[in-house]
């Protein structure tokens, strides 16, 4: 079994518990993150193996044109919201595998930066959100429900750790549409 297919079946494992509990207050339309007030840009489904829903991914950014740049160096955050338990392995796994695919040599060369990043994710729960936000001058930090977990303080790697989802080769390109199209 190749290491993609495994990373599905631990999110697939991991999925302990069914029901809605997306809130409305977690998904406003805009969102200050201390460094500026960022307008919610577009929205999409997170769904493990294509088709089991588990939450919901928000990007925040100052300015919502058509289309989405999420590779220059303005302030942006992006929200993933929870409705299924998930173990914090699935993400790092998930992280490694795709951050590979889309960096390439780069990956190799900045590998011990994001295996550090990609420890501070932890189990979640139904209800639970990671925000990863990123300005030119803090780089990416990482936060669940509101509480700083860690931080990718290289710019041009925080702007890098993007790739997972918006890369060549994104963990799910329905999502990576969604979130490049912007809400009307």
């Amino acid at each position: 079994m190749d290491k993609k297919r495994f990373t599905r079946l631990a999110i697939l494992l991991g999925l302990m518990s069914f029901g809605n509990v997306y809130a409305e207050d977690l998904s406003p339309p805009s969102i200050n993150n201390q460094q500026a007030e960022l307008p919610r840009c577009s929205k999409g489904e997170l769904k493990a193996f294509r088709w089991i829903h588990v939450g919901y991914a928000e990007l925040y950014l100052n300015n919502c044109k058509n289309p989405i740049d999420v590779f220059n160096d303005s302030p942006k955050q992006l929200r993933f919201i929870y409705e299924r338990s998930i173990p914090a392995k699935a993400f790092r796994e998930a992280s490694e595998e795709y951050l590979k695919a889309n960096l390439g040599d780069r990956y190799q060369a900045w590998r011990s930066a994001f295996d550090r990043f990609n420890r501070q994710y932890k189990d979640i729960d139904k209800g639970d959100f990671y925000d990863l936000i990123y300005d030119a001058e803090n780089g990416l930090r990482l936060f669940l429900n509101n509480e700083l977990l860690g931080a990718l303080e290289d710019p041009e790697q925080g702007l890098a750790y993007f790739n997972i989802w918006f890369g060549k080769d994104p963990f799910s390109n329905a999502l990576k549409e969604a979130l490049l199209t912007p809400e009307m």
